[in-house]
């Protein structure tokens, strides 16, 4: 299995250790278009969609992404790319080309191998895989319980011990993130399942509908209300919450205002507020405090597999576990290929 397995394991550790600082990574190789000078008062997402507007020819905006620190641009969505602007002068910094980065390429194929459907699967179960080969090594390593390296590199004790010990000191953060990982794999599946544990299918189903109405075909006219005053709307029903995206009506048929309670890292960003692009009523809103209980156990999930439910320091604990995957594939083909130059007595030793 875990031959099989073994290079999809690898692809999920190395793209795992890229993501679990994404955000740091992609400034570090992107500081031109992440960074800006603080400076005086910000301009209104209406004035930085003006000045946009103006060097791409009146293309039309997709959504702002307001930006959520002084010192980091604001964004801007185009059907052709990602536009990054300074908020206080309305200079255009640069554009990503939407989905094309390294960052975009790792996620795919962390998700679903870049491939669909397919890839999906294969990954998921892949995590399935890595379970098992984590509690099959446990019962391997139990009767010689042996911690530590010995030998140089190129004796088989080397790395047998290599990948026991490695392996049993990082058994616990190993299972957590292949659980965790394998759960959002099958969060459909999980999702129906809790579902009906909690009898909240009724109230899943409810929410669901009424998002969908209020997302309803809108003729393209110029909206009444500004996408400034629809922030303003949707702050004030989530007052202490921060806008970190801004959908246009054109693409959605009306004004949807995605925001976050940075305190709650579990589901802090699971805020919507839908607002009528010519009223500014507001059609329909989702706190992330209404969440059902099942809706709540997935995202504590996701959080504790990308490492953001307590900061710097778990998403560290997630890097160095996804580096780590990376090391016990790696050894263990080696074992592996060797098998007949070195045989496992029954105190786990290599002779």
């Amino acid at each position: 299995m875990a031959l099989v397995a073994g290079v999809f394991v690898l692809v999920l550790g190395l793209t795992g250790s890229i993501l679990a600082f994404e955000p740091e990574l992609d400034r570090l190789f992107h500081p031109h278009l992440s960074y800006v000078k603080p400076g005086g008062s910000a301009l209104s997402l209406g004035e930085i969609g003006e000045a946009v507007s103006k060097q791409f020819n009146g293309e039309p905006i997709v959504a702002y992404l307001p930006s959520e620190s002084p010192d980091l641009s604001s964004e801007v969505i185009l059907p052709s790319g990602i536009v990054c602007v300074n908020q206080y002068t309305g200079e255009v910094l640069g554009t990503r080309t939407r989905g094309q980065s390294i960052f975009g390429l790792a996620r795919d194929l962390h998700v679903r191998l870049a491939s669909g459907d397919v890839g999906r699967n294969i990954m998921r179960w892949s995590g399935v895989a890595l379970l098992v080969s984590l509690a099959s090594g446990l019962y391997l390593w139990w009767p010689g319980k042996r911690v530590g390296v010995r030998g140089g590199w190129q004796s088989g004790g080397f790395w047998f011990d290599v990948h026991n010990s490695v392996g049993i000191l990082s058994l616990a953060p190993l299972l957590i993130l292949a659980a965790t990982g394998t759960v959002t794999g099958f969060e459909d599946q999980a999702a129906t399942l809790l579902a009906k544990v909690m009898a909240t299918s009724q109230a899943r189903g409810g929410q669901n509908s009424a998002r969908a109405r209020a997302a309803p075909e809108a003729p393209v006219i110029t909206p009444e209300i500004t996408p400034d005053q629809a922030v303003a709307i949707a702050r004030g029903q989530m007052p202490g919450a921060i806008p970190y995206r801004v959908q246009m009506p054109r693409y959605g048929g009306a004004y949807r205002v995605s925001l976050d309670y940075p305190r709650d890292r579990v589901a802090g960003g699971h805020n919507l507020v839908t607002i009528d692009q010519y009223s500014g009523d507001v059609i329909f809103s989702t706190r992330s405090s209404d969440l059902s209980s099942a809706e709540r156990i997935l995202a504590t999930n996701e959080a504790i597999h990308t490492g953001g439910v307590l900061g710097m320091p778990s998403r560290i604990v997630v890097w160095l576990t996804s580096v780590i995957l990376p090391v016990q594939v790696v050894s263990g083909l080696w074992l592996w290929l060797r098998r007949k130059r070195y045989a496992v007595n029954s105190s786990g030793g290599v002779s």
